[in-house]
C-alpha cells in the first residue's frame, strides 16, 4: 500500500520531499485528485495539504475541495485519510493558553469556521479511518505577496525596509513550528495513522518579539518596531496525545532560536543576490 500527498506545491508538501523516508511517496495535485483515478490503485494512506481559498471568504459545501476527495475515498475501506487541520478551529485559547483536543472548539476566524465544518463531516463520513492533525503556526522561508502568515511578513519587511513591525505586544506568547520538525513528524503518522485527533506543535509559547529578534540575528542586522502593545491571540498546543502515541518530541527554545536565525541567514543571502542583480 502507498502514501499518496494531495497538495504537491504546499510548503508541508515540499518539506516532505526533502525526508528521505518519503521518496517511494506519491505527490499529486488537487485536480489531479479528483479527475483520475490512477493514483487510488494500491493507495492505502492519503495525506492531503490542500485546501481552496475561496473557503476563508465564508465556507460553502460547494467549494469544500477537501469534502470532495473524502468523498472518493469513503467507498474504499481500506484507504485511511490523514487531514490537516489548524488550531484555529479551537477558537481563543484560554487560562495557561494550552489548546487541548478534549476542548470543545469555538472557533472565531473564517478560516477555524470552515476547518471545523470540514472536519465533522469527515469524521461523519470516514469514522474510525480519519487521522486529524490539528497543526500549530508553521514556518518556513516564505517571502511572496501571496503570503500573509506572522513569518512571510516578517521576512519580507526586513529584506525590504530592514525592519519588523509588530502591531502587537512583544510578548505575546504563540506556539510556532518550522515546517521541516513539522514533516518529520508528519512521516510517522502518514506511515501508521490512527484514528482520531492529534495536535502538531512546539508545544511551548514564544513571545513574538523573541522571533523577530531571532530573524534578525541571523539576517545580521534590522530593527524591531512595535506599533501597538494590544496582546491578543495568545496560546500554545498540548501534543500529549502525539507525544503518546507517536513518541513526538515537541520543540525546545534552543532548537526554536536556530531555526529562526538559520531563515534571517537565507534571507541575507537573498538579499545579497538581489543587490547583485541590480
Amino acid at each position: 500500500m502507498s502514501i499518496v500527498v494531495v497538495g504537491d506545491t504546499s510548503l508541508i508538501a515540499q518539506a516532505l520531499r526533502q525526508c528521505g523516508q518519503t521518496a517511494g511517496w506519491r505527490f499529486i495535485g488537487h485536480r489531479e485528485a479528483l479527475t483520475s483515478s490512477a493514483w487510488l490503485d494500491g493507495v492505502g494512506q492519503v495525506l492531503n495539504l490542500a485546501y481552496n481559498p475561496a473557503l476563508r471568504n465564508g465556507y460553502e459545501h460547494a467549494l469544500d475541495f477537501e469534502l470532495a476527495l473524502a468523498r472518493r475515498i469513503e467507498p474504499l475501506p481500506h484507504v485511511r485519510y490523514i487531514m490537516a487541520s489548524s488550531r484555529l478551529v479551537y477558537g481563543p485559547a484560554i487560562h495557561d493558553q494550552a489548546l487541548h483536543e478534549s476542548q470543545e472548539p469555538q472557533p472565531v476566524a473564517t478560516y477555524g469556521v470552515g476547518k471545523l465544518i470540514t472536519e465533522q463531516a469527515l469524521t461523519q463520513m470516514l469514522g474510525e479511518r480519519l487521522t486529524i492533525v490539528r497543526m500549530s503556526n508553521i514556518f518556513g522561508y516564505e517571502i511572496a505577496q501571496t503570503r500573509r502568515n506572522f513569518f512571510a511578513i516578517a521576512l519580507r519587511s526586513l529584506l525590504d525596509q530592514q525592519r519588523i513591525v509588530l502591531d502587537m505586544s512583544p510578548f505575546v506568547e504563540r506556539d510556532f513550528l518550522p515546517v521541516e520538525v513539522l514533516a518529520s513528524w508528519l512521516i510517522p503518522i502518514a506511515e501508521n495513522p490512527q484514528p482520531g485527533l492529534f495536535n502538531l506543535g512546539a508545544g511551548i509559547g514564544t513571545p513574538t518579539g523573541r522571533i523577530a529578534q531571532w530573524l534578525i540575528e541571523g539576517f545580521g542586522s534590522g530593527e524591531l518596531l512595535v506599533t501597538n502593545l494590544r496582546e491578543f491571540d495568545a496560546f500554545r498546543l498540548d501534543i500529549g496525545a502525539a507525544r503518546a502515541t507517536y513518541g513526538i518530541p515537541g520543540l525546545t527554545t534552543t532548537a526554536l532560536r536556530q531555526h529562526c536565525q538559520a531563515l534571517g541567514a537565507r534571507l541575507r543571502e537573498e538579499s545579497r543576490l538581489i543587490q547583485g542583480y541590480a
